[in-house]
């Protein structure tokens, strides 16, 4: 999840793996991607519940951040995206 997060936030190579991190690198415009913005994770509704409860607490520092900086910063969790069909041929 980390490094998949810190990566779309284009955070240098040696941004750590914490909350404090994050909302550090968010308010100082450390990273490449800077407010405002939205990330979307796809597929975090079928996590873990405890990978929720964290995420969770990720987002609440994303609105952290967009409060001190009076931007958006949003984290969005979403439920798995749905399957697309595969392309069906016609047949004569």
């Amino acid at each position: 999840m980390w490094r998949a997060l810190l990566d779309a936030l284009g955070t240098p190579e040696w941004h750590g793996d914490s909350l404090d991190a994050l909302y550090d690198s968010l308010v100082s415009g450390l990273n490449r991607v800077r407010p405002p913005l939205v990330v979307e994770l796809v597929g975090a509704a079928g996590c873990p519940a405890a990978l929720v409860a964290y995420l969770t607490r990720v987002r609440e520092v994303f609105a952290d951040a967009g409060a001190a900086l009076n931007e958006r910063v949003e984290l969005r969790l979403l439920p798995a995206a749905p399957r697309s069909r595969a392309p069906t041929r016609s047949r004569r």
